[in-house]
C-alpha cells in the first residue's frame, strides 16, 4: 500500500491521468477528449527500431528501480501515506474526482501533512529524485510471427501482459492497443534522466453511467521507453490503472532498465 500512494505523490500530485489508467485502437467513444496519437510515420519507424533493438533478445535483464528520496521527504511521505491509507475510500474518490479532469490534486487537511509540506512534495517534479536499482530479474522473450512476448517474475511479472507487434508496429498491454504518442516530453525525460524516449498511451474514461463524477469507470495504460543519460541500459516503464465506479481494481507501476 505504501508504494501505491508514494507513486501517486511522485506522479499524481503533479499532473498525471487517473494514476501514472482501453474500444478500437486509438479510439475512445466515451472519452472524446482523449489525447491524439502521433501520426508521424518517421517518428513511429524510429521508435520501433529502438524498441526492436532493445527487446528482440531471447534473454534480458531488467533492473527494477525506485526513487532515491531525501530523509526529510521520506518522513513527509510516511505521514501522508498513513493518513490516506486510514482514509482510503475518501482519498480514492478525491483523487479520481480531480485527476479525471486533468487537475493537480489540491491540498486537503486529510493528507496528514501541512500545506507547506505538500508544496515540497509537488516540487519533486522540478527536481526529481534519482533512480536507484531495487531488484534485478531475468526476462525471457519469445517471438511468434514478429510479435514479442515476455515472461518474468517478481515485480516484473506484469511484463507478461505486454506484447510488441514489430510488423504492425503496435504495442499492446493487457489486450489493448496503445496509441503512439510520439517522443517523450522534456519533463518526462528529465524525471527519468533520459536523453530521448517514446511514449504509448491508452486512456478510456466513462462518466456516462454515473451521476456522480467521482464514481467514474476508467482504464489507463502507458508504456515509455528511452535512452538514459548514462550507461548502456534502456529505460522501460509500464503504468496501468483500472477503476470501476470509483473503486480502484488495479494500480501498477513498473520502472526500470533493460540490458
Amino acid at each position: 500500500m505504501k508504494k501505491l500512494y508514494l507513486l501517486i505523490v511522485l506522479a499524481g500530485v503533479t499532473r498525471v491521468g487517473v494514476g501514472q489508467s482501453p474500444s478500437a485502437p486509438g479510439q475512445s467513444p466515451s472519452n472524446p477528449g482523449q489525447v491524439p496519437a502521433d501520426t508521424s510515420i518517421a517518428r513511429l519507424v524510429r521508435a520501433f527500431r529502438f524498441v526492436d533493438s532493445v527487446l528482440s533478445h531471447p534473454t534480458l535483464t531488467y533492473d527494477v528501480t525506485g526513487t532515491d528520496i531525501p530523509r526529510e521527504i521520506k518522513d513527509i511521505l510516511t505521514r501522508f501515506d498513513s493518513a490516506v491509507t486510514a482514509n482510503k475510500k475518501w482519498f480514492d474518490e478525491y483523487r479520481i474526482k480531480y485527476t479525471s479532469a486533468a487537475q493537480t490534486l489540491p491540498y486537503n487537511e486529510r493528507f496528514g501533512i501541512t500545506r507547506e509540506e505538500y508544496t515540497r512534495l509537488q516540487q519533486l517534479e522540478k527536481q526529481p529524485p534519482h533512480l536507484i536499482t531495487l531488484a534485478q530479474t531475468t526476462v525471457t522473450t519469445t517471438r511468434d510471427k514478429n510479435v514479442l512476448h515476455f515472461k518474468s517474475d517478481g515485480e516484473a511479472r506484469i511484463l507478461a501482459y505486454l506484447e510488441v507487434d514489430l510488423q504492425q508496429q503496435r504495442i499492446i498491454f493487457a489486450g489493448d492497443t496503445l496509441p503512439f504518442m510520439g517522443p517523450m516530453t522534456t519533463s518526462q525525460l528529465a524525471s527519468f534522466q533520459l536523453t530521448q524516449g517514446y511514449s504509448w498511451k491508452f486512456r478510456k474514461v466513462d462518466v456516462n453511467n454515473s451521476l456522480q463524477s467521482y464514481k467514474i469507470t476508467a482504464r489507463v495504460s502507458e508504456v515509455d521507453m528511452g535512452t538514459p543519460t548514462e550507461g548502456g541500459r534502456a529505460f522501460l516503464r509500464i503504468t496501468y490503472q483500472d477503476v470501476k465506479e470509483g473503486v480502484t481494481q488495479a494500480n501498477l507501476d513498473l520502472a526500470g532498465f533493460v540490458h
